[in-house]
């Protein structure tokens, strides 16, 4: 095998980086492998979006929080320090809620689903477009404007013509 990058000879076939560059070929085989087209993993079915995870969680805290409110106003009749505390654990336990209720319309409106649930549609072999490799992220060398060499802007002095030119002078 060749590297795809420098044109160097690999001395083995299950070299994973190249000798001279250090360009991974392990995705080279495995593109040679499968014919240009990188395998799809399966994706797990077991496995739930973040978006409906973070649904579930924020209503179930809603609905805990709420419920607590709820019997924490039995004991708003209490006499002492019990009813202060009634009243406080309501008061915490409903705006506590209010931030799960808040959390699961983020969820339900904001996120997207994960691309995870994009593949699980099949898609036949013809569909799939042929992997491609990245566009360069480098400049190529030739196309950098060169500095200009000052030194040829102006004529280097001779020290013969300055000589003269002192001794003239005199």
């Amino acid at each position: 095998m060749f590297c795809p990058k420098c044109s160097q000879a690999q001395s083995s076939d299950e070299m994973r980086y190249c000798s001279r560059c250090g360009f991974p070929l392990e995705t080279v085989t495995l593109l040679l492998n499968s014919d240009g087209v990188l395998p799809t993993q399966q994706a797990n079915p077991n496995r739930r979006s973040h978006r409906s995870r973070v649904a579930t969680e924020s209503l179930i805290l809603t609905i805990f929080s709420w419920a607590v409110a709820m019997m924490c106003t039995f004991w708003f009749g209490a006499h002492g320090i019990y009813e202060g505390v009634a009243k406080i654990g309501a008061f915490t336990f409903f705006m506590l809620g209010f931030i799960g209720l808040f959390r699961f319309l983020y969820a339900f409106l904001f996120l997207k689903t994960d691309a995870v649930e994009a593949r699980r549609m099949p898609r036949s072999i013809k569909e799939a477009k042929p992997a491609q490799l990245p566009p360069p992220q480098t400049v190529p060398i030739s196309d950098i404007p060169r500095r200009p060499n000052t030194r040829e802007m102006a004529p280097q002095p001779s020290v013969t013509e300055n000589t003269t030119r002192l001794l003239e002078e005199e």
